[in-house]
């Protein structure tokens, strides 16, 4: 395999131990980390490349995308202005979805990927939905996900909001995909529901008898985004969200359960008990108004971290939501780390789901490093990390490898041209617009 060398480095691994190594070398075999330290490894080595002092992330990870809204940014404002969370989906995100083809959906796949990788995010957990264009469209993902080196896990938004056709095309993508990718080292598909009160009790109760047949599976879906959907479970005769989801048994090790805000004490018992995680999306819960979790809930959960199709950004995703927090507390209130969220706990949800070690600079972790040339005005110590990390590095990394390969080298992207994906995405934004406005 590959031997690559790369020194004169700034190591910076939050919640890790060590957390900064200076004039650091990573040896790296393949797509693995070998050794990180202060210390030039012995051995001979295919390529070494010198970094000249610049500082290393780990390649971040977002633990719940939707890659589909990447064609959204700036789209038509709805005719009738929405009033409430379910409105917003009625009359916004159901419109566009549903107008996506397989050509704007490649786009949104294109360029939500391709933003994320510059922004040094190297691992992207997507929950899709393109109810006109379903067979394949996790294919598409996973093979997009490929040609740029990223890691991507896949799941489709099963509904019962178009009809029967439809649910049984979306959960049949699901298990198609799971059966395909399993053994897919950079691919992790999971079973994708949009949320409990899209989905009646006939619907949950085959999706479980679907995946009986599967060796391994895990839901991926809305929870509690909104209080209507714990009003709907309610409605349906359940105490909450979770326990009509654990009456169809459909909780385990393996899901992934976005948003949580409105749970209650013994739903974080239930999740804890099934080792379940939560998955905090906080620029988007802030957009779309629906409230704010407890602290005490991301503690108790080991809660991961991610931007709901707002962006691909991560460290601004960290810090926006840190200030949209702190500015509903009063003075000396604790906080939530969001450090901790992005850089130990999505990392190893990351690592559980894929099977491999992901999203720490550290020997046995695939060698995925978010590189800033970046000069500090103040002192980098163990210390201070946490200041430089949320407001010190402003710029996107001028370096990105995945697997163990440069994706992005001293600012210039590799092996895929950003000017045809870009001016793609902007045609078919057009088309996509016209389609649904």
């Amino acid at each position: 395999m590959k031997k690559t060398l790369l020194k004169n480095l700034i190591v910076i691994n939050p919640c890790s131990k060590p957390a900064l190594v200076e004039n650091a070398c990573v040896s790296i075999c393949g797509d693995t980390i070998e050794s990180v330290g202060s210390k030039m490894p012995s051995g001979e080595f295919d390529v070494v490349h010198d970094l000249h002092g610049k500082i290393a992330l780990p390649g971040m990870i977002n633990a719940h995308h939707h890659l589909y809204s990447a064609l959204a940014v700036g789209m038509p404002l709805p005719k009738k202005t929405p009033t409430n969370f379910s409105e917003i989906l009625q009359e916004v995100w159901w419109k566009m979805d549903l107008a996506l083809d397989h050509d704007s959906t490649q786009a949104s796949f294109e360029a939500g990927l391709l933003d994320s990788l510059k922004a040094g995010t190297t691992t992207i957990i997507d929950h899709h939905c393109s109810p006109s264009y379903i067979e394949g469209s996790l294919s598409l993902l996973a093979e997009t996900g490929e040609k740029l080196g990223l890691n991507t896990s896949v799941a489709f938004e099963i509904s019962d909001r178009n009809g029967q056709e439809i649910f049984e095309a979306s959960l049949q993508e699901n298990l198609d995909a799971v059966r395909k990718f399993s053994d897919t080292p950079n691919v992790h598909p999971m079973i994708g529901l949009h949320a409990s009160f899209t989905l009646s009790d006939n619907s949950l109760k085959k999706i479980r008898e679907s995946v009986s047949s599967l060796n391994s599976w895990g839901i991926h879906i809305h929870v509690s985004e909104d209080k209507a959907d714990e009003v709907d479970a309610v409605n349906k005769g359940f105490g909450s969200v979770l326990e009509r989801l654990q009456v169809f048994d459909l909780i385990n090790e393996n899901g992934l359960i976005i948003h949580g805000l409105h749970i209650k004490e013994t739903d974080v018992e239930l999740l804890q008990k099934h080792k379940a995680q939560l998955v905090h999306n906080p620029s988007s819960n802030a957009n779309n108004r629906v409230g704010m979790a407890p602290n005490q809930n991301f503690h108790q959960l080991k809660t991961g971290l991610g931007t709901d199709g707002m962006q691909g950004n991560m460290l601004r995703e960290g810090k926006e939501g840190m200030l949209i927090r702190s500015s509903h507390l009063v003075g000396g209130a604790d906080s939530v780390d969001y450090m901790q969220l992005l850089f130990e706990n999505n990392a190893s949800l990351a690592s559980r789901l894929f099977g491999r070690k992901i999203g720490r600079i550290l020997p046995g972790y695939q060698a995925d490093l978010a590189i800033f040339d970046y000069l500090p005005r103040t002192p980098i110590t163990e210390s201070t990390i946490f200041g430089h990390v949320f407001f010190g590095i402003s710029d996107s990394p001028s370096d990105v490898i995945t697997r163990g390969e440069f994706r992005i080298k001293e600012n210039q992207l590799l092996n895929v041209s950003e000017q045809e994906i870009k001016s793609n995405a902007v045609a078919q934004a057009k088309r996509l617009w016209s389609n649904f406005i």
